[in-house]
Parts: C-alpha cells; sequence; structure tokens
C-alpha cells in the first residue's frame, strides 16, 4: 500500500513539473523578443522602429538604422547613466532627442495625444521610439504613428500593443488602449473613415481627458533639464522642426 502511495505522488509530482515546465517554455517563446533582443521592432521599415531602453546597445541601432530622431518615453535624469548616455551619444551624432515621459498606467492626455501626433508630422526619420520596457508607452505612440503616417485605421494600429513586446493589459497598461477604442467607436458612430486630420480633430475636440482643451506647442528636441533652464549648455541639435 506505501509503495503505491509513492508511487502515485511521484506521478503526481512529474506531471507537475512538466506542466510547469511547458508553462515556462511557452513564456519563454511568447516573450522571447523582450526577452532576448531588447524588445526591439520594425514599425515602418527605414522610417519608424521600436525598443526597451537601449542600454549598450544603443550605439549599435543608431549606426545601423541610421536613426536622426529618438522618442524617450521614460524620461530619466542626471543620477541615470541609460539617460546620460543617451543624451550624450545623441548630442555627439546631431540626433534629435525628444524627451517626453509617459505614464504607462494611466489614461493618456489630450497633451500626451496631441504631441504625439504633431511631432510625428514633423520630426527627422529615421525614429527611434522607446520606454523601459518597449511594451506599452512605446506600443500607443507605435500605434499612433501608424494612424498619423501610415493611415491605418484604429482598430488595426491597436495591434501595436502586443504579447509578442510584452503587453499585458493588466493592472494599468490596459487603459492606454481606451483612445483607440473610443476613436473608432466615433468614426462608426459618425459613418466616417480615419484620416490623420480627423485623428487630431478628434483627440482635439471629442476625447474626453483631464487636461483642457489648449494650444499645444511643438515639443524641442533636448533634454528636458536643459529646455527647462532655456538650452543653456546644450550643445546637441534643439530646433524645432517645421514639416
Amino acid at each position: 500500500m506505501n509503495e503505491l502511495r509513492t508511487k502515485r505522488r511521484r506521478r503526481r509530482r512529474l506531471v507537475v513539473v512538466s506542466l510547469l515546465l511547458m508553462v515556462a517554455l511557452g513564456a519563454t517563446v511568447l516573450f522571447r523578443n523582450s526577452l532576448f533582443h531588447r524588445n526591439f521592432g520594425v514599425v515602418a521599415q527605414g522610417l519608424v522602429y521600436r525598443a526597451a531602453q537601449p542600454e549598450g546597445n544603443l550605439k549599435g541601432l543608431v549606426e545601423k538604422y541610421e536613426v536622426a530622431s529618438i522618442l524617450n518615453l521614460r524620461g530619466g535624469g542626471s543620477s541615470d547613466s541609460f539617460y546620460e548616455n543617451e543624451v550624450r551619444l545623441t548630442s555627439a551624432k546631431g540626433i534629435d532627442f525628444y524627451d517626453y515621459p509617459m505614464n504607462a498606467t494611466r489614461r493618456p492626455r489630450r497633451r500626451d495625444l496631441l504631441i504625439l501626433i504633431d511631432l510625428f508630422q514633423r520630426c527627422r526619420y529615421p525614429l527611434l521610439i522607446h520606454c523601459k520596457s518597449g511594451s506599452d508607452r512605446t506600443g500607443l505612440a507605435s500605434g499612433f504613428y501608424r494612424m498619423v503616417r501610415a493611415g491605418t485605421p484604429p482598430e488595426k494600429a491597436l495591434d501595436s500593443f502586443s504579447l509578442y513586446y510584452g503587453h499585458v493589459p493588466l493592472f494599468g497598461p490596459e487603459n492606454l488602449h481606451e483612445p483607440f477604442h473610443e476613436y473608432a467607436s466615433w468614426l462608426k458612430s459618425q459613418g466616417l473613415a480615419h484620416s490623420a486630420e480627423r485623428l487630431r480633430s478628434w483627440v482635439e475636440n471629442e476625447y474626453q481627458a483631464d487636461d483642457p482643451r489648449q494650444e499645444i506647442q511643438p515639443l524641442r528636441s533636448g533634454p528636458r533639464a536643459v529646455l527647462r533652464t532655456g538650452l543653456a549648455g546644450w550643445t546637441g541639435p534643439h530646433q524645432v522642426i517645421q514639416p
């Protein structure tokens, strides 16, 4: 009897271990891009790329893809080595560094969306977009680029959020989906097709946000701390580039 119970326990343990190994293998395959490739991806070949925070691979990315602009949605400061390295490299190579931290779990503000729309219409390309993990804020920006410059409808642009890039729509990041769903619903209710102009008008006049309707100034290139002090000491590009 004892021997039979021991065999049963061993079988159960083997089943549990096998299941755990299968789950681990599945997760590794599913999240392989974020685990092994710094979440790098192509949004538009030759024009826009996305990634997690570039660290040791930043110089290689910039040179391989001839990056002219970087949009940093993570933020950072002088005490962060990753941030200092990025600021230093972009300055040395004449790359436009757009420094605009966004929240990864809250509904985007109207200002956030208008800043993205405006930037995609005037920045130099190729453009590299990144946040910390390259999953959530980068997904939002990638989706908006596709709507603004590629004419992609919101239902399709929503797939910029993907498990492939490590996006898990739970406990906050799902709030970043709301502009896509709401804009798509508005278009359907009005019997309208998507266009970049229509998207901007919807954000300005229809999008429900905590921040008021106001004129949004174009985002200038350069580190935030430098821009706040009038660009003193910044040797990199910082002009506002017109369309």
